[in-house]
C-alpha cells in the first residue's frame, strides 16, 4: 500500500489498519491511532500526541493559567480569558506597517491586513496566532511584501516574533466544550482531562516531548483564512495547526511533523494540485491525508452537491483518473505525487510532516491540454499553473 490510492471509512477496522501500517512503516517516529471517548478519562502521551475530533462533542477541562494562541475567531469568552498584554515594540512595529499599508504588493496585501486585523490598537491587545499569514506570506506572495525597505524589514521580522505573540491567559478553572474539527494536544508533561462522547484521529511522535502551540485549539475561536484548497473569498478555513516557518538555524522542516486546517472546499474554487515526492525547500515530502466531516455540524449547506475526490495517482498518464464520492467518515490517503481535488468537500486535511511551503503545483492547465480537456480539470484555474515542466517532478 506504499503508493497506492486508499479512500475507506474509518470505522472499517481491518482499512484503517492498512492506514495506520503505511504512515508508520513510512514514517518510523509516529503511532497512528483512532479514540473513542465514553465519559470521561485522561488523555496521556509518551511523546507529543495530536487528538483531531472527527465526530460527537464534550469538554476537556483547562485551568487557570492556561494560555493559547485562540480568540482571532469568535472572541474568547471574557469572563475566562484575558489577552496578554502588548508587547509596546511590537505595537511600534504594528504601527509603522498600518502607516504604510499603500506599499503592500497586491499578493501581499491580504495576509498582512490579517494580521494587522488581530490588533485593536483602543485596547491595546493582539489576540490570535498569524502563522497562516506567514504562510501564505512564504507560498503565495513573491517578495518583495512592501515597496518600502523599512516596512519589509518589518514585515521580515514577524517571522521571528510569532510564537510568542497574540496570547490570552486563563483566569480560572473550567471545563470547556469540544466539537467536531477541534484538536488537542497532550505530552507526557501535560495530560489532558475530558469528558463527554466523542471520537477522535490520533496522531503521536514518539520522539517529540512538548508542543509548539496550545494544548487545545477550537474552531469557533479560529479566523477563516483563504488559500489551499479554498483559495475564494469568504472560505471556512480553519488552522488548528500549520506550517511554522523555520527560526535561524533550524533545518529541515523545524518544528513540523504534522499540520492540519478543516475547509469547506467548494467545487468552483478548487485547483487540482500535487506535491512533489522531491519536496521543494528539503526536508519531508508532504503526505496528505483527508478526514471527511459532517458540514451540519458548522451549518454549512452541500444540498444538491456532489462530494466527490478525483485522484490522479500516475501524472505521467493525466488520462487516468479515479472520481470518489465522499460521505463523513472517509479517509483519502494521497500520498506525494499524487493529483488530487476535492468537490464540495468539507474536511480535516492532515499532512505529515505538514503544509510546506511551495510544494502545492497546480495540475489544470496540464489536465486539460495533455488530455485535450478529456480528464476532469478545473477551467477555473488553467492560468493557476506555477511550474515550467512537469516531468521535472516526476
Amino acid at each position: 500500500m506504499k503508493t497506492a490510492i486508499s479512500v475507506f471509512d474509518i470505522e472499517n477496522t481491518e482499512r484503517f489498519q492498512q492506514f495506520r501500517q503505511c504512515l508508520e512503516n513510512e514514517f518510523s517516529f509516529l503511532r497512528v491511532s483512532k479514540i473513542d471517548i465514553q465519559g470521561e478519562t485522561v488523555l496521556e502521551s509518551e511523546g507529543m500526541k495530536i487528538f483531531c475530533l472527527y465526530c460527537g462533542q464534550g469538554e476537556v477541562f483547562l485551568p487557570q493559567g492556561y494560555r493559547t494562541q485562540e480568540g482571532d475567531g469568535t472572541s474568547l469568552p471574557v469572563d475566562l480569558y484575558q489577552p496578554d498584554p502588548i508587547d509596546t515594540k511590537f505595537v511600534s512595529l504594528l504601527q509603522a506597517i498600518h502607516e504604510k499599508r499603500s506599499t503592500f504588493s497586491a499578493k501581499a496585501e491580504l495576509p498582512i491586513n490579517a494580521i494587522l486585523g488581530r490588533w485593536d490598537s483602543a485596547k491595546e491587545i493582539f489576540c490570535g496566532d498569524i502563522t497562516g499569514e506567514l504562510w501564505r506570506l512564504l507560498e503565495q506572495a513573491p517578495r518583495p511584501w512592501s515597496s518600502d525597505a523599512h516596512v519589509e524589514k518589518i514585515i521580515e521580522s514577524l517571522f521571528l516574533q510569532y510564537r510568542n505573540i497574540g496570547f490570552s491567559t486563563k483566569s480560572t478553572d473550567s471545563w470547556e466544550q469540544i466539537m467536531t474539527g477541534d484538536q488537542l494536544i497532550v505530552t507526557k508533561t501535560n495530560p489532558l482531562r475530558v469528558r463527554g462522547h466523542f471520537r477522535c484521529f490520533s496522531i503521536e511522535n514518539v520522539n517529540r516531548n512538548t508542543s509548539p502551540v496550545s494544548a487545545v485549539r477550537r474552531l469557533r475561536f479560529l479566523l477563516d483564512t483563504a488559500g489551499g484548497c479554498s483559495p475564494g473569498f469568504d472560505p471556512f478555513r480553519r488552522l488548528p495547526m500549520t506550517w511554522f516557518p523555520n527560526y535561524p538555524n533550524e533545518n529541515g522542516d523545524g518544528l513540523n511533523f504534522f499540520n492540519n486546517h478543516v475547509v469547506n472546499i467548494p467545487a468552483e474554487n478548487s485547483p487540482t494540485h500535487f506535491h512533489p515526492k522531491i519536496p521543494i525547500g528539503g526536508g519531508l515530502p508532504q503526505t496528505e491525508f483527508y478526514l471527511v466531516l459532517d458540514p451540519q455540524e458548522y451549518q454549512l449547506s452541500t444540498a444538491g452537491l456532489e462530494t466527490a475526490i478525483t485522484l490522479y495517482p500516475d501524472l505521467h498518464n493525466l488520462e487516468y483518473f479515479e472520481t470518489h464520492r465522499l460521505q463523513p467518515g472517509m479517509i483519502v490517503y494521497i500520498p506525494p505525487g499524487t493529483g488530487h481535488r476535492g468537490q464540495n468537500v468539507f474536511a480535516l486535511i492532515m499532512t505529515v510532516p505538514g503544509f510546506k511551503p511551495g510544494n502545492e503545483l497546480y495540475l489544470d492547465n496540464d489536465i486539460f491540454e495533455r488530455t485535450n480537456g478529456g480528464s476532469p480539470y478545473n477551467e477555473n484555474h488553467l492560468q493557476s499553473k506555477n511550474y515550467q515542466c512537469l516531468e521535472d517532478y516526476l
